[in-house]
């Protein structure tokens, strides 16, 4: 099996991370990745900002509970580990990657979406283990949100769309679920 493919089958998402550090090479080659992929008319809409620093993550987090609280309370009902104070979003990993997307591009979300992948694939090809999170993306529209925008210095007419986390698991990887049957249909 080739190495992309291979990467594709084994990956896995991670919602529990060592403490330990990506290395500044791999993170390079993962942000390259990102960089490298496709985009409509190669306008190349993201803008990556990677998060180390764990003080300003758990205020992301913090303002992200807030949020998830005040504009979904249903589901704050049904599923109270995400609004306890001890949740984590970003589950305790070293390395957050933003994936901000130019917003006056209408195909950014999707531009944003397959670099985020570039990335995932990436890393997993390192041995690095990663998940893609929108929960926590509700904080950048709370009163902290401006804040946020500027500590992560994400340019004027960019918007977060997606944050992936990076780093090595803590525990095994789970098994992969079963893939659903009949997902294609043929018109020959």
């Amino acid at each position: 099996m080739n190495e992309i493919l291979k990467a594709i089958s084994e990956r896995r998402t991670v919602r529990d991370y060592k403490p330990d550090q990506i290395s500044d090479e791999d993170l390079a080659v993962i942000l390259e990745a990102g960089h490298q992929a496709p985009s409509a008319w190669n306008r190349q809409p993201w803008y990556f900002t990677v998060v180390q620093k764990r003080s300003l993550i758990n205020r992301i987090e913090e303002a992200a509970r807030g949020a998830f609280r005040e504009n979904f309370p249903e589901q704050s009902k049904t599923m109270p580990w995400i609004v306890a104070p001890n949740f984590c979003y970003f589950y305790n990993a070293p390395t957050i990657v933003f994936v901000s997307g130019q917003t006056s591009n209408q195909d950014m979300p999707g531009d944003c979406a397959i670099a985020t992948m570039n990335m995932v694939y990436a890393a997993q090809s390192l041995g690095i283990h990663s998940c893609t999170v929108i929960t926590a993306l509700p904080a950048f529209n709370t009163e902290a949100g401006p804040g946020f925008y500027k500590d992560l210095e994400i340019p004027e007419g960019y918007k977060p769309m997606f944050a992936l986390t990076l780093g090595y698991t803590s525990k095994p990887l789970p098994m992969a679920a079963p893939r659903k049957e009949n997902f294609v249909n043929f018109i020959k």
